[in-house]
C-alpha cells in the first residue's frame, strides 16, 4: 500500500535556507464530487492543505507548485519588498508552523493569506485570486458563510481590476466563470448570466472545465 504522503526539499529563493516539506503523494488523491463552482471534495487526505509551504527561517510562503521557478520570478524591487513583508512576521504571528503532513487548518490559512501578500507583490493577481478562493473554500468547510461571501468579494474585487491584464485564454475563462459565480453568491444573477453567457457564447468549443459548470451555473439561475 503506497503511503499518502512523501518528503521533499527545496531551497528558499529568499533566504537560501534548504527545508524539508511533505507532499502528496498522486495515488492519494481521489476527487469523491465537485461543487458547482468546482471546489473539489476529497475521498481521505485533501492536498490543497498541503499546496502551500513557509520557509522556517524567513516565513517566505509559495505555492510548492512554483518551488522550481518562482525564484526567476523575483525582481530586485520584489526581493526587497518581500523582505519588507516578512519582516513584519512575528513568531507568535507564525505559531504552529508546519510543512509536514501534521499541518492543521489554522495554518493552512494562515499560509494563504501570507502567500496572497507574496504573489500580491510578484504583481500575480490571478494568483492571488486562486489562492483566496481556496481560504473561502475552506470557510465554506467550516460553514462560515459569512466569512466565505467576504473572501469571494474580494475576489471579485481583483477579478474586475485586473481583468484587462488577463493575457490568455485559461485566464480569461478563469476570470468569467468566478466573476459569473460570486455574483451568483452575492444575490446579482443578473450580472452572473450576463458573464456566463459570454463565457459560453466565446469559449465553448475549448475544453475547459469550467465550461460545463458555467452551463450547469445557468440552470441555476433561471
Amino acid at each position: 500500500m503506497m503511503a499518502d504522503f512523501w518528503k521533499d526539499t527545496v531551497k528558499c529563493p529568499i533566504c537560501g535556507n534548504e527545508f524539508m516539506f511533505s507532499k502528496v503523494s498522486s495515488q492519494a488523491i481521489k476527487v469523491k464530487e465537485r461543487d458547482i463552482d468546482l471546489k473539489p471534495i476529497y475521498k481521505g487526505v485533501n492536498p490543497l492543505k498541503y499546496s502551500l509551504i513557509t520557509c522556517p527561517h524567513c516565513y517566505f510562503t509559495f505555492n510548492e507548485k512554483d518551488a522550481e521557478n518562482i525564484k526567476n520570478e523575483i525582481k530586485e524591487l520584489h526581493f526587497s519588498k518581500i523582505q519588507d513583508f516578512l519582516k513584519t512576521l512575528s513568531e507568535k504571528d507564525m505559531k504552529g508552523l508546519d510543512n509536514y503532513d501534521t499541518k492543521d487548518l489554522d495554518f493552512y490559512k494562515k499560509q494563504i493569506v501570507i502567500a496572497s501578500e507574496i504573489y500580491s507583490i510578484l504583481e500575480k493577481p490571478f494568483e492571488v485570486s486562486r489562492l483566496l478562493l481556496k481560504l473561502s473554500w475552506v470557510y465554506r468547510e467550516e460553514n462560515d458563510e459569512k466569512r466565505e461571501l467576504k473572501i469571494l468579494n474580494n475576489i471579485l474585487k481583483i477579478n474586475n481590476k485586473f481583468y484587462e491584464s488577463a493575457d490568455n485564454d485559461r485566464e480569461t475563462i478563469f476570470l468569467l466563470f468566478y466573476d459569473s459565480y460570486i455574483n451568483y453568491r452575492l444575490g446579482k444573477k443578473e450580472e452572473a448570466a450576463k458573464n456566463i453567457e459570454r463565457l459560453v457564447r466565446n469559449y465553448s468549443k475549448t475544453k475547459s472545465p469550467y465550461i460545463k459548470a458555467a452551463k450547469e451555473l445557468r440552470g441555476e439561475l433561471k
